[in-house]
């Protein structure tokens, strides 16, 4: 009972503080995350909600998908016509398959529309670009563009924040196949048309130019749905990328979506915590004393030392020598494979060259065991005397 009633109160004082975070969380001002995201779900300044929702408008007779697999696996032989592709993203890396299959797709006639401040080198290879971030320590807080197009330019150019859409094209090797679409104030071309086979490759240096932020200033938003507008409106189909933002369809987990909420997030460390303080409070209850496991004896040094005992005990020379005699032939035999019959000169002369022990060492030992052998009281000295020698023996094998 005690148990069940402690366990309650932890559940109703978690609960307790869940909610009054949540209403603490719910009244305080919203914080907006500005991250560059450009994904079309996200409705923060740098997400790409309000441009992926005006395509509808922009081309009402085109089916209009977001995707998230690689240009490969969507492209490859799909013999998809009059289509287009757009990938807005603060990078643009794709890997050499990717690539390939963009190519082909805007050589086949359809067009392929690209934001990002930097983009793979094969592909700015391919169309003879380059690129660069525009990035400059300028006193001016903000940086205007333009589109060249007379019926498109606006009469003031479009205002937005330094550092945001600075980004512009430094090298065109290809002006044949090569048109410029828009500027920065520096006249720095930003936005490009580049012919490829049937089709188009629209290349714009600022994708921030595509978030919701960009568009809800002033007007911007106009010149947003002019650059769109290169895109022809005839177009069957209109692919929106989100695989080089979000990652391949079904990569997002449970965790993922209560991490993308602030409300959800906390609540998700909140449980995590409580069940840490559970687990560790339910442990230190019930977790039972660890029993001390006494190490096992060592019974084989017990019946050395009790035989050495005894022997010590009853003082007995002759037993100890001859006991000390044989080890040191059994040893001989099962080590250098000597017979230990007969211990004459030719058998020292073995012993020596196998085991590398001293001839007068080997012959001191022999003449020490004919002792053994002969005398009937083995006395401390001679004991003493083959035990040392036998020993010294061994340091040689």
């Amino acid at each position: 009972m005690k148990e069940k009633k402690g366990n309650k109160i932890f559940i109703i004082l978690f609960a307790a503080l869940l909610v009054l975070y949540m209403i603490a969380q719910a009244n305080m001002p919203q914080k907006f995350d500005w991250s560059i995201s450009l994904r079309n779900n996200d409705k923060n300044p740098f997400g790409a909600y309000i441009t992926y929702t005006e395509l509808n408008q922009l081309f009402p007779k085109a089916e209009i998908t977001s995707q998230r697999i690689p240009a490969y696996n969507l492209l490859h032989d799909a013999n998809k016509n009059n289509a287009a592709y757009i990938l807005i993203n603060p990078e643009f890396n794709p890997g050499k398959l990717d690539i390939e299959a963009l190519l082909d797709f805007a050589a086949a006639g359809n067009t392929v529309f690209i934001a990002a401040i930097d983009i793979d080198k094969k592909l700015k290879d391919t169309l003879g670009i380059s690129m660069n971030d525009g990035y400059e320590f300028a006193a001016k807080d903000s940086t205007s563009i333009n589109l060249v197009n007379p019926a498109l330019k606006s009469p003031a150019n479009y205002t937005f924040l330094k550092q945001t859409i600075d980004g512009f094209f430094d090298t065109l090797k290809t002006p044949a196949t090569t048109t410029i679409l828009g500027v920065k104030q520096s006249n720095n071309p930003n936005f490009i048309r580049v012919k490829f086979g049937k089709g188009q490759i629209l290349l714009h240096a600022a994708p921030v130019c595509f978030s919701n932020y960009f568009m809800l200033t002033d007007n911007n938003k106009a010149y947003t749905a002019k650059a769109l507008s290169y895109i022809p409106s005839t177009v069957q189909e209109v692919i929106w990328d989100e695989y080089y933002k979000s990652g391949r369809l079904g990569s997002s987990s449970m965790v993922r979506f209560f991490l993308s909420d602030a409300f959800l997030s906390w609540a998700w460390y909140l449980t995590l915590a409580a069940l840490v303080i559970y687990v560790l409070f339910e442990i230190k209850r019930r977790q039972r004393i660890i029993p001390v496991i006494e190490p096992l004896r060592n019974t084989t040094l017990d019946f050395v030392e009790t035989v050495s005992s005894v022997y010590y005990s009853q003082h007995d020379n002759n037993s100890i020598a001859r006991k000390k005699v044989q080890f040191w032939f059994d040893h001989i035999r099962r080590h250098y494979y000597l017979p230990t019959t007969h211990t004459d000169e030719v058998f020292v002369q073995q012993l020596h060259r196998k085991s590398g022990a001293p001839l007068p060492l080997i012959q001191s030992i022999l003449e020490l065991v004919k002792k053994v052998e002969m005398q009937p009281v083995v006395t401390d000295d001679v004991l003493l005397a083959i035990s040392n020698k036998i020993d010294e023996f061994y340091t040689f094998s």
